[in-house]
């Protein structure tokens, strides 16, 4: 008789548990929005806000050294002249 009892248990609560989860998932949405918590989109956000300004840093950085490398050959070719 246990077994069949342990059974039915079992199978009740393998009915339950996608009907508990759906509640349960919400609350903690409800916390984190509430809360102000960073979400997974928040930190993809702010991954990619990082890259970006990365990739602009790095763009300036060489252009800013073709700028110097520019202005040292026109300073060269001045001082040639002179």
């Amino acid at each position: 008789m246990d077994i069949l009892a342990s059974y039915l248990k079992s199978a009740l609560s393998d009915g339950l548990i996608p009907h508990m989860r759906e509640p349960v998932e919400d609350v903690f949405a409800q916390v984190v929005q509430n809360k102000g918590l960073p979400t997974r989109h928040d930190f993809r956000e702010l991954r990619n806000r990082v890259d970006m300004l990365d990739y602009n840093t790095r763009e300036v950085t060489k252009s800013l050294h073709q700028v110097k490398g520019r202005l040292k050959r026109t300073r060269e070719l001045l001082e040639s002249l002179s």
